[in-house]
């Protein structure tokens, strides 16, 4: 294939991305990365949350080897980690690494809290230990824990999280995690929470595993650095198990057909690569798009570092649109964000953040070529003031053709958001520093809509869309792990209305769900959901571990799946519902 013009091997990485060597001197390399970690307050000895919606991104990128540092350095907003190594035994921290604790203490104290933790990453490394006490889009992949991994810090709050891929020597300490996912990770000793114990649900044998494409750094026969694209291949049966990190089942592409797009060139470089067949990089930053991306070739790999963000066009059009037909693309690390639209509906259609397909056209896709999402992260305000009315999508995610993997997407309609210049928060009991979205606000009328056949997610999470959450249409699929929130502004006309957490189609037979939690926080109404979980009673459709809770407020929820079980109405006291056969509930 004709890639037109090689692409720079090195590229020409833009200051966002901060590039490391093992015989940096180690204060050289705290001094330059302490710009990228989150404020700290020195009087309350703790990392604030002034960059929750920070414009800044950065991506830390170490080559292969040993870094003797004498201090930890925390992972801050919209900030990645990145070893180049083939394996992640390859860049190690045999001292001090990375860490993420909870922040704000002078707003909660003592502990502060993780809840609002969000985009952060770190993959591809080996630690001599690790604290990540995160939420949502906070992922961890492909590292080797030489001891214990924390996921906590102390009691404070925390509602995490995705862990793909590793190994953890030591404990593995999730505290008062409010829940985690734990794929193909190798453990030495068992899970343990806090006060009490945790409920686990575990498969086995998933059907099928893709890793995330990832970055290496190599040394050409001329001593010069060049870098590849890795680009793990799909496995079944045993392969679909444990940790895998020898790079036995991966493509390995030079970086001389890989774009790498900063934020400061044009943004029609980013197309014109894709339609030449190049895979694209996005290094950290804010992408401003002003139409849609369209992928029409097989097998692409689109990749973003350091929570890249791509603002989706004004008139309504997807930030990506993957076209039918066009099995094996990959889609990574990337923030889809709305935009404030400066047309509503132009041509009476349905606006979303990614598109798959189309949805008058039937694309099974390729049962030996599926495709790929994986760290996909939508956010729907939060970042932008003004008039909140004017940023809305009809679907944060449309999946209408098949054979897709999902890993770890997190659909966030923004539940808070930055206060303008002299605004004050509208509700200071909850936060004296967000706006508490209201519900006409930053409107999201469904979550993520599959129709595809043959779609597996590990790790979905939608929260606080207007309507329902997730809407499945297409047969086959499987989700391992499911976490929702329902608005907290939600009015009596959602229940109303008939939306849940969960809604299989009445022409669905086949469809697995494990461990989906459905929470409700309503604060404006006494809000009553008669079922988190709605489908078709079939044989083929399976929800396992399924449970409900009310976090606080109001109302609550009366049943968790079709009118099955208890009522969550009582504040922090989840109610479960286990499967025992077909159409045969306990709890």
């Amino acid at each position: 294939m004709s890639f037109g013009v090689p692409e720079p091997n090195p590229p020409n990485w833009p200051d966002s991305v901060l590039l490391f060597h093992p015989s940096e001197e180690p204060l050289s390399i705290l001094n330059r990365i302490e710009k990228t970690q989150d404020p700290w307050d020195k009087v309350k000895q703790t990392f604030t949350c002034e960059n929750h919606f920070s414009p800044k991104r950065h991506a830390l990128l170490f080559a292969p080897g040993e870094y003797f540092l004498d201090r930890n350095f925390e992972i801050g907003y919209y900030v990645q980690l990145l070893g180049l190594g083939s394996r992640p035994t390859d860049v190690a921290f045999p001292q001090c690494g990375p860490f993420v604790p909870a922040l704000n203490k002078h707003l909660h104290p003592p502990f502060g809290t993780s809840l609002d933790t969000f985009w952060r990453s770190a993959e591809n490394f080996r630690t001599a230990s690790l604290q990540w006490a995160v939420s949502q889009a906070a992922p961890l992949r492909r590292v080797h824990v030489d001891a214990d991994l924390l996921l906590h810090d102390h009691a404070a709050y925390a509602s995490g999280g995705h862990l793909a891929n590793a190994y953890v020597g030591g404990s593995l300490r999730a505290g008062g995690q409010q829940q985690f996912l734990f794929r193909n990770v190798e453990m030495k000793e068992e899970v343990t929470g806090g006060d009490t114990e945790p409920a686990i649900t575990v498969v086995g044998q998933p059907k099928l595993r893709m890793e995330k494409p990832y970055i290496t750094l190599t040394t050409a026969k001329n001593g010069q650095e060049c870098f590849q694209l890795r680009v793990p291949l799909l496995l079944r049966g045993e392969k679909a198990c444990g940790s895998s990190f020898d790079g036995a089942h991966e493509q390995i592409r030079d970086f001389c057909s890989v774009r790498v797009i900063s934020s400061e060139e044009p943004i029609n470089r980013i197309q014109e690569a894709l339609d030449q067949g190049k895979d694209v990089v996005f290094a950290p930053g804010i992408f401003y798009l002003t139409k849609a991306l369209i992928i029409r070739k097989s097998n692409q790999v689109i990749l973003g570092l350091g929570l890249a963000t791509l603002v989706a066009p004004k008139d309504g059009s997807p930030c990506i649109q993957v076209e039918p037909f066009v099995p094996g693309v990959r889609i990574a690390g990337l923030m889809l964000e709305a935009s404030e639209r400066s047309v509503s509906n132009p041509n009476n259609t349905e606006t979303s953040l990614l598109e798959w397909g189309h949805a008058d056209q039937k694309d099974a896709g390729e049962p030996d070529n599926f495709g790929g999402l994986f760290d996909i992260f939508c956010r729907v305000g939060g970042g932008r003031v003004g008039d909140r009315t004017k940023t809305h999508v009809d679907y944060m995610v449309r999946l209408h053709s098949g054979c897709i993997i999902g890993d770890n997407l997190w659909l966030w309609r923004a539940d808070h958001g930055a206060l303008g210049e002299d605004e004050k928060a509208n509700y200071t009991h909850i936060s004296p520093v967000f706006w508490q979205t209201e519900n006409d606000e930053f409107r999201v009328e469904t979550g993520i809509e599959v129709a595809g056949d043959n779609i597996h997610i590990a790790g979905l999470a939608v929260e606080h869309a207007n309507g329902h959450q997730v809407v499945w249409k297409g047969d086959y699929g499987v989700v391992y792990f499911y976490q929702c929130e329902l608005p907290y502004c939600a009015s009596h006309d959602f229940a109303k209305d008939g939306f849940r957490g969960y809604f299989v189609d009445r022409d669905v037979k086949s469809h697995t769900v494990y461990a989906p939690g459905i929470y409700s926080n309503f604060r404006n109404d006494p809000v009553v959901i008669s079922t988190a979980i709605q489908h078709p009673i079939e044989p083929n459709i399976r929800f396992f571990n399924a449970f409900t809770v009310k976090l606080d407020n109001l109302g609550g929820i009366y049943s968790i799946v079709n009118n099955a079980g208890t009522k969550a109405v009582e504040k922090g006291r989840s109610v479960r519902l286990q499967r025992i056969g077909e159409g045969h509930f306990f709890q």
